[in-house]
Parts: C-alpha cells; sequence; structure tokens
C-alpha cells in the first residue's frame, strides 16, 4: 500500500511539474510576406495562401488599402514595410525615412505609415541598409512606434551593422530579426532550400523567422510546402506570436534577476 502510495504521489508531481520543468514546446516558424502593396492580383494570391503568416505591406501604393484589408478580413496578420534608405541609394517610394530628415520631418512620416493601414500589429524596414546603422535614427523610429499601443518591430537585417533590435529593446519595444530570406534567388529548388534552412534553425532553437517575397516562385512553393507543415511537426504562427514569447522572457528574466548590491558610501 504505502509503494502505491508513493508511485502516486510521484505521479501527481511529475502531472503537476510539467507545464514549467519538462514541457517540450512546439517548434514554430513565422514566414512574412515582404513589398505587398503594388499588385492587386499578387496579393490576393498571397493572402489566399494557406496558414497564419504574415503580410508586410508598402505604404501608399495602389492596392496597400486593398490588400491590408482583405488579409486583415481573413484573420491574418499585417505589418507595416517601411521604406528606409539604403547604402546603394535605390528610390525608396512614398513614406520612406531618409537620413537626411529632421526630427519632425521623420516622425511625421512613421506616423502617417501606420496610421494609412488598418490594423497593423508591427512593423519592419524595406531596404534600410544605410539607415537601420544610424543609432540616431534608429532611437527615433522606436520612440515613435513605442506611442502606438503593442507595436512590435522586426528587423528584416538587410545590413549586417544594423543597430534596429538594439535599438527597440532599448525603448522596450516587443522585437525580433529575420533569420531567413526566402527568395534571394527567384528559383523554385533555391526556396525550397532556404524554406528547409529556416526549419533547421527553428529546430535547434525552438522558433525561427523568414521573409519572402510575392514572386509567382515564392507563393508556388509556399502553397506546395505550408500544408506539409504540420505532418513535420512545425506550427506555423504570426510574428506576434514570436515577439510575445520573446517580450515574456524578457519581463520574467528582468524580474526574477537580484536587485544590484550598492556599495557603502558609493554616491547615489
Amino acid at each position: 500500500m504505502l509503494r502505491v502510495r508513493l508511485a502516486l504521489l510521484l505521479l501527481l508531481a511529475v502531472v503537476g511539474g510539467v507545464g514549467s520543468v519538462g514541457a517540450a514546446e512546439p517548434v514554430r516558424i513565422a514566414i512574412i510576406i515582404d513589398d505587398l502593396g503594388n499588385s492587386r492580383a499578387l496579393g490576393r494570391e498571397a493572402v489566399a495562401l494557406p496558414g497564419a503568416l504574415t503580410y508586410a505591406v508598402l505604404p501608399s501604393r495602389p492596392y496597400s488599402s486593398y490588400i491590408a484589408q482583405t488579409a486583415d478580413a481573413s484573420g491574418k496578420e499585417v505589418m507595416l514595410h517601411l521604406p528606409m534608405e539604403a547604402s546603394d541609394g535605390r528610390a525608396m517610394g512614398p513614406g520612406g525615412l531618409s537620413l537626411g530628415m529632421d526630427r519632425k520631418s521623420f516622425a511625421h512620416a512613421v506616423r502617417e505609415g501606420i496610421e494609412s493601414l488598418p490594423n497593423i500589429a508591427g512593423v519592419n524596414n524595406h531596404m534600410g541598409s544605410l539607415l537601420t546603422r544610424q543609432p540616431d535614427a534608429m532611437r527615433w523610429l522606436m520612440e515613435e512606434l513605442r506611442c502606438f499601443d503593442r507595436l512590435y518591430f522586426v528587423d528584416s537585417r538587410t545590413d549586417v551593422r544594423t543597430v534596429a533590435r538594439d535599438s527597440a529593446r532599448d525603448a522596450g519595444l516587443a522585437n525580433a530579426a529575420r533569420d531567413v530570406f526566402l527568395d534571394n534567388q527567384q528559383d523554385r529548388e533555391y526556396i525550397r532550400a532556404q524554406l528547409a534552412r529556416l526549419i533547421a534553425i527553428a529546430r535547434r532553437h525552438g522558433s525561427a523567422i523568414g521573409i519572402g517575397h510575392p514572386y509567382p516562385e515564392t507563393l508556388a512553393v509556399l502553397a506546395e510546402q505550408l500544408p506539409q507543415l504540420s505532418v513535420q511537426g512545425i506550427q506555423l504562427v504570426p510574428v506576434s506570436r514570436l515577439v510575445e514569447r520573446e517580450r515574456s522572457e524578457r519581463l520574467w528574466h528582468a524580474s526574477s534577476s537580484p536587485l544590484p548590491k550598492v556599495a557603502k558610501n558609493s554616491k547615489q
């Protein structure tokens, strides 16, 4: 009888501790479709893809509002794909942020872009290989984003010297960074290989973020591959699910960290 009781107590302890100790979390990926707003047909095809993709829409393009509204009505997550100055001088298009802007013009462009699209959950950068390296510009951006309720920021990492994510952290914004570009080459085999790479990174780290574009090749591969993710044990989630997890972990670590010791006779 004693052995039975001990066995029951051990079982209850294991079951009770599953949520906090040994629970295996699902492997999650998020996929952002960038550069939406220029083509109605490709935008519609992108939104029709199966699963919880996230759609990054450029401001002030011919079909920006239509695609954002269509995605939102379909229960899909929408982001503002905010143009930022590139180091090679490429044209940003309307609504872009440049290094030569003063603070007022910069803030106006950010707010105008956010307010032009319905129900956005976050922002990521379009181009930006020059601007995302500038600490002052990124500080301005994150301070503006912080004025809007619960927006997150994703660094597309168009330059290895980017400070955008560090600035988002400093501002207290939920944030993440792109792990894989799916379609730097518009070739189906290449895109399949990049999607496999994204999944491999997610298996190692628990989650990963990929960025693709509304190219016919990308849309065809995703239509083919997305239905197979669950069979592989992969969960496709909106970007907000990953950045909220990052935010929660950061808050938990901050609350559980011991208070710094104050040395005697130190100046306060």
